[in-house]
């Protein structure tokens, strides 16, 4: 997040502000549906709502803690997650139909009507947003390259978030379609994990979906900062198991080519390495294509003179309207997309899975397709 705003959103300060506004809005919701009952029915059950409450924001307090090295149970985990997706949608609604009451004077039954009327809407947003965000959708580019030996298909894949909410169905419904594309090499841009290794079956599950992706150049990833640390044993044996090749500050020659895994930017556990002390100086005359988490890599790959970067992390804001906050705190160049800085073309995905709160609205959960070819192919 390199925008003021961005750095912003980083701070303590917004950190607590975010709380502050999650407390208001919970308890602005639950006076509107204290309001509606009254207005609508005679009965006064505010103090049961309030409780209600305090109990969801106690199971939103103990799952909602990114990177925390603990598996919080998965119930817990998506009634925290749908409960947050409910209250930030209900309170916009309600915002909106608080202030056409206003300018209309209308009396209590209807302002009733329209408290209820908001929560249908909600849910309606929140069901179609789980389920869109379910759907996986085929993005492909075409990348040309002055000097890259032939045709190839890179599938790009990032931000999996695999745990409460990605488990092995999903991931087996991705790797149908990844396979389908045809791949000669995948790559995943971080996030594979949503800031746990989660438990024993799931993780087997995990391991055999993964086992079933086809690439001749093989399935290469780096680290996000919800990913575990790469000195963890078991993340290390998923990697092995999983057919996974970790690339930490490291590069792999291909045929023809050179591929680059960054340590993260926004994971400060992680050692930035300089992509000059990576890459042996004899790999100039070959093509090179750098793989980092976060989009904030991309100006120090476009000052090396790499020829492609992939990213992913910020999930093109996820669902609306986050998605406009997100391009603020990013920038327009490291939010979402095709993009290209002088000889150094970029691709940012929003993502294979998602996290937190699991809808998208706006965006799609994709997979990323690019051809790469030379200038004097097709």
């Amino acid at each position: 997040m390199s925008t003021r705003f961005g750095k912003f959103v980083k701070s303590r300060c917004f950190k607590v502000l975010f709380l502050l506004i999650l407390t208001a809005a919970a308890a602005y919701m639950g006076l509107r549906a204290g309001n509606a009952l009254e207005w609508g029915t005679g009965l006064s059950l505010y103090l049961p709502i309030f409780i209600l409450l305090a109990l969801l924001f106690i199971t939103l307090a103990g799952s909602m803690v990114p990177g925390d090295g603990k598996e919080h149970p998965r119930l817990q985990r998506c009634v925290s997650g749908y409960f947050l997706a409910f209250l930030f949608y209900d309170v916009l609604i309600q915002l909106v139909f608080d202030i056409i009451s206003l300018v209309f004077d209308f009396s209590r039954i209807v302002r009733a009507w329209l408290i209820l009327a908001a929560a249908v809407l909600t849910l309606l947003l929140v069901v179609i947003g789980s389920i869109h965000a379910r759907k996986q959708k085929l993005i492909t580019y075409r990348v040309r390259i002055g000097n890259w030996p032939g045709n190839t298909r890179i599938v790009l894949l990032s931000d999996l978030h695999i745990g409460a909410f990605i488990d092995g169905d999903y991931l087996r419904r991705v790797f149908d379609k990844v396979n389908g594309a045809g791949p000669d090499v995948v790559v995943i841009t971080g996030d594979i994990f949503d800031g746990c290794m989660p438990g024993s079956g799931q993780m087997a599950d995990t391991v055999e979906a993964f086992r079933g992706l086809s690439a001749p150049m093989g399935v290469y990833a780096v680290t996000g900062n919800h990913d575990p640390d790469t000195d963890d044993k078991s993340f290390s044996d998923f990697l092995e198991n999983a057919n996974i090749h970790l690339l930490y500050n490291q590069a792999k020659e291909l045929p023809g080519w050179y591929l680059i895994g960054r340590a993260g930017i926004v994971d400060m556990r992680e050692v930035r390495v300089p992509l000059g002390e990576i890459l042996p100086k004899a790999a100039e005359r070959k093509p090179v294509v750098v793989l980092d988490h976060d989009p904030q890599g991309i100006r120090e790959a476009a000052e090396f003179g790499a020829d492609l970067v992939m990213c992913g992390h910020t999930h093109g804001g996820q669902f609306f309207p986050i998605t406009i906050l997100t391009r603020l705190a990013n920038g327009r160049e490291n939010f979402y997309g095709y993009g290209i800085r002088g000889r150094t073309q970029s691709i940012i995905s929003a993502g294979t899975g998602f996290f937190t709160i699991p809808v998208r609205i706006g965006t799609d959960s994709e997979i990323v397709i690019i051809d790469v070819s030379g200038e004097a192919d097709g």
